[in-house]
């Protein structure tokens, strides 16, 4: 009985147990990402590959390309260089989107940067005070057209220009800017009036361009002097004597005599001192080439042989551009020399022993001992005065008869 109530006892006083929540098992299989992100990641390239790399590379050559056009602001509009900078913007923008981590904070460095160099230029164009945005450049003369070629730039509409010496107007123009910019063109003959220089190479004549823009600013410059020095003043000849050899008959019974076969004519044109002269043995006294300025323009060169009145020889005649003399050769073609020295003439064959100089032959032009003048007459295209010829007079007596190669060919 005890046994049964100790039961009861022990039932009555024993608590319910805690039931406990059963979490489950972590799983060991990972979830994967969404099939979307999935492609993302495996189509954007990682750093170093190709196509990014040539992205940016792209895009920076762009920028520089529109900076460039920037710096040339008179010749392209600014449209244009906006356009180009933006395309290079976009390729920059574009590779940093194609990166795995887009960084806005690098793609704002990037943007920023890249305007400042491809319209930075334009920027400082525009922010230049009014009073000092005009700009007179490229000062140059085209020897092709005989022209005085000049640039004029600026933030304004058109522009005069005037081309004046010792204050005198000698020609005017007006333009209007394409772009801020504006090219003239003007023919030297319509404002030449004498050379810049002189022998010596002093200013003498001082040719100055003014612009003058329709909101009122202007701008002076001096056109270089050798540019305008376009009129030969002074002429010369000198001659060297060329012999040959011939041997008549055989053996010891042939005979060997030296003979005069002609002469090499040379000249010089240019400015030089007008008491340079010829002198004794064919020369000149311009032989060391001192105190000489040659002329680059457009003119004519002729010589003329003669003795007493009579002429004895006529050259081809030789047309001069630059610096640069042509005339048709022996041959029948072109021949060209340089006119800023001596330079030798043509001439009826060439000496025996080289058979490359060109000579006045003795045949061609001697008619027995006397006095030969040497005539070059030069035609000018641009001169002041009346006429634009200029002709020098050397002469040398010549007695290749009496004395033969001994002749001292003194001045006569």
């Amino acid at each position: 009985m005890s046994g049964l109530l100790d039961k009861a006892t022990a039932a009555k006083d024993a608590k319910p147990a805690k039931s406990e929540k059963v979490e489950p098992a972590p799983s060991s299989t990972k979830v994967s990402p969404p099939v979307s992100q999935g492609l993302m990641a495996a189509s954007s390239p990682a750093p170093g590959n190709p196509v990014t790399d040539y992205l940016q590379i792209a895009g920076w050559v762009i920028i520089v390309l529109a900076g460039i056009l920037s710096l040339r602001g008179g010749e392209m509009g600014p449209l244009i260089v906006s356009v180009v900078a933006l395309i290079g913007v976009g390729c920059l923008v574009q590779y940093e989107r194609m990166k795995p981590e887009l960084s806005t904070i690098k793609i704002g460095i990037s943007v920023a940067v890249a305007l400042i160099v491809a319209l930075g230029p334009l920027a400082a164009i525009a922010i230049i005070p009014t009073d000092s945005s005009m700009a007179l450049t490229q000062i140059e003369v085209n020897q092709e057209t005989d022209e005085i070629t000049f640039f004029v730039r600026g933030s304004f509409d058109s522009s005069e220009a005037t081309i004046s010496l010792d204050g005198e107007e000698l020609w005017s123009g007006t333009k209007s800017l394409n772009n801020d910019f504006a090219k003239f063109r003007v023919p030297i003959s319509e404002f030449f009036e004498g050379n810049s220089q002189n022998n010596f190479g002093d200013s003498i004549n001082e040719y100055v361009i003014s612009v003058e823009a329709n909101n009122g600013q202007t701008e002076t410059r001096t056109i270089t002097p050798g540019f305008l020095n376009r009129e030969v003043l002074q002429s010369g000849s000198k001659i060297t004597m060329v012999t040959k050899t011939t041997t008549t008959g055989q053996g010891s019974s042939g005979t060997t005599e030296t003979v005069v076969d002609g002469v090499l004519v040379e000249s010089i044109v240019g400015l030089f001192g007008s008491s340079e002269s010829n002198e004794d043995g064919g020369e000149h006294s311009m032989s060391t080439i001192t105190n000489y300025l040659p002329v680059f323009s457009d003119y004519k060169i002729q010589l003329k042989v003669l003795k007493g009145s009579s002429l004895k020889w006529t050259s081809p005649m030789m047309d001069v551009d630059g610096d640069t003399a042509t005339w048709e050769g022996l041959s029948g073609a072109t021949e060209a020399a340089s006119i800023d020295r001596w330079m030798g003439l043509p001439g009826t064959g060439t000496d025996e022993e080289t058979k490359q100089i060109e000579i006045l032959k003795r045949d061609d032009f001697f008619d027995g001992d006397g006095c030969y003048t040497f005539q070059l007459i030069v035609t000018n295209e641009y001169y002041t005065g009346e006429s634009g010829v200029q002709t020098s007079n050397n002469a040398w007596d010549l007695s290749w008869d009496s004395d033969e190669q001994n002749s001292e060919m003194t001045t006569c």
